[in-house]
């Protein structure tokens, strides 16, 4: 956790300084959103989707533009998961929130200048924090961290609207690789479609 940390607080200080470099040209800013997610069992030749749950998604947001490209570096805290529906038909719903730090490295087309529209898309690196369940009643669990991989590679896809400071995007975000960790037969992956407003200074 401090090595977490650490890290944090050095992308937190290279965006800053990012920015201040490239002033004119570049700029920095705090996104909010809500996502749609779910996730993708599968165990040997059965694949399995939870439904969808919503989550939030809060992020320090940076824009590095060279022309009609910039790149565009994100620190997120979002929430990923699913919800399994009647589980053995005795418990009814439950849905799994975990909780990542991910860190995506955009490459945005931008079509004008302070309004206009663009189109992104890059990798992305998450770390799990943790996980609960919550059942159809109200009451929590903490999920064991040991059955799950914490780092998971992925990918965000999408495109938004630019009005002055204001930016609104829509995004798909998918997981590569497996986060399931107990076993070589069952894989786990995440998926996410996301929606968010951002304020740029």
């Amino acid at each position: 956790m401090k090595a977490l940390f650490n890290i944090t607080c050095g992308i937190l200080l290279l965006m800053t300084s990012l920015v201040n470099s490239t002033h004119g040209q570049s700029c920095i800013g705090i996104r909010a959103g809500v996502m749609s997610s779910k996730q993708e069992v599968q165990n040997g030749d059965i694949t399995d989707d939870y439904a969808s749950k919503l989550g939030a998604d809060i992020a320090l947001v940076a824009d590095f533009r060279m022309g009609l490209i910039s790149i565009s570096p994100e620190f997120h805290w979002l929430q990923k998961g699913g919800k399994i529906e009647d589980l053995n038909g005795t418990v009814g719903d439950v849905s799994r929130t975990f909780n990542y730090l991910e860190i995506p490295v955009l490459v945005k087309l931008n079509f004008g200048k302070s309004a206009g529209f663009f189109l992104f898309g890059g990798p992305s690196v998450g770390y799990l924090l943790n996980g609960t369940d919550k059942d159809m009643d109200g009451q929590t669990n903490d999920i064991d961290l040991d059955f799950y991989k914490r780092a998971e590679f992925g990918a965000h896809v999408g495109g938004g609207i630019g009005l002055g400071p204001i930016k609104l995007d829509v995004r798909y975000i998918f997981g590569l690789t497996d986060i399931f960790d107990d076993s070589q037969d069952i894989q786990i992956t995440n998926s996410s479609l996301g929606a968010g407003v951002s304020f740029m200074f």
